[in-house]
């Protein structure tokens, strides 16, 4: 049984060192696709590949975001997983509290093959950014610290997202879907993940602008792209922002249980909250039947499944609007 992850990344040059290193403490094999990265992220990529093997790199060029791109991963390299593998979507700002294998041999039931994440969603607060621009702290420097002694503070997401499945060789990941068709019987139990979309000002600015343009280009993306201004998804350490973002249905606050309840503080190396959550599990008897039946059915339903459309081609990004992305971003 091995572990293979799916990652898209652009531009994620002050994190991507912490999170190749954290990936590779326990996954068999990474596949990356680099959708246009400018500030040195896929050289990165290429010389981690070059000094190990489970580092695979795919391509690179300017292309609009798209969950179905991971399929396009799934496709090409399908080939080299076996029955019983793991297959995870991994983002580079996500880092798993429980490390996959672990949570496979301590938390798994049987028969269960699909797993939902647990976000914990660390934040950015309006204290830290006005550190950074008083110059009370360094910002350069500051990236030299680990993530986890930066970001400190963080909400628990009741947000149900698919992360994981168990791999079967007939199953289909068509170009339209953001995961495979019947990917299994789902997990009681989420897996935690430390998730960190929000770093520093620099970080925020340009992810930003760079989401304001891949919405222009119609990317398949959630409402929190909308957001034109980065300041509006800070938050105060003593939560009062929040409500009032709520109430304004502004960013990660206006998205139904991404960015809900209290605000926690972390202390590294000592247990996150856990608050169990089962909201991503049908009524019990409709769970009975999968379970049931999932083991001989899917196989069956596979075959009435469309295939990956080989002829698919990603949008490209104009070469004006690659150029213009980050313009007024400041270093």
């Amino acid at each position: 049984m091995r572990f293979h992850g799916l990652m898209l990344l652009r531009d994620e040059m002050d994190i991507i060192v912490q999170n190749l290193e954290h990936l590779l403490s326990w996954i068999d094999a990474l596949y990356v696709l680099d959708m246009g990265s400018v500030d040195g992220t896929w050289d990165v990529i290429q010389d981690y590949a070059r000094r190990d093997s489970r580092i695979v790199p795919f391509f690179s060029r300017p292309i609009v975001f798209d969950d179905n791109l991971r399929g396009m991963l799934f496709e090409q390299y399908r080939g080299r997983f076996e029955r019983g593998d793991w297959v995870l979507r991994t983002d580079t700002d996500e880092f798993y509290h429980v490390p996959p294998p672990q949570f496979v041999a301590q938390r798994l039931r049987p028969l269960e093959t699909a797993v939902y994440l647990q976000w914990y969603y660390f934040r950015l607060t309006r204290q830290e950014v006005t550190d950074y621009e008083t110059g009370r702290v360094d910002m350069a420097q500051d990236r030299q610290r680990p993530l986890e002694q930066r970001r400190r503070y963080y909400k628990i997401s009741t947000y149900a997202e698919p992360r994981m499945f168990r791999y079967r060789r007939t199953m289909k990941w068509s170009d339209h879907e953001s995961f495979p068709y019947n990917a299994g019987f789902v997990a009681r139990e989420r897996i935690p993940i430390r998730h960190y979309p929000h770093r520093d000002p620099l970080q925020m600015q340009r992810r930003f602008r760079l989401r304001a343009a891949m919405m222009q280009l119609k990317a398949h993306a959630g409402g929190h792209w909308n957001v034109q201004d980065w300041r509006q998804e800070l938050v105060d350490a003593d939560g009062v922002s929040v409500s009032s973002q709520a109430a304004q249905k502004i960013g990660l606050a206006s998205q139904r249980g991404i960015d809900t309840g209290p605000l926690y503080y972390w202390q590294p190396d000592t247990p996150l909250r856990e608050i169990p959550l089962h909201n991503h599990i049908p009524p019990w008897h409709t769970r009975l039947a999968r379970r049931m039946v999932h083991p001989l059915l899917l196989p069956i339903l596979d075959r009435g499944r469309p295939r990956y459309d080989r002829a698919y081609r990603p949008t490209e990004i104009p070469p004006e609007v690659a150029a213009s992305i980050y313009s007024g971003c400041g270093e």
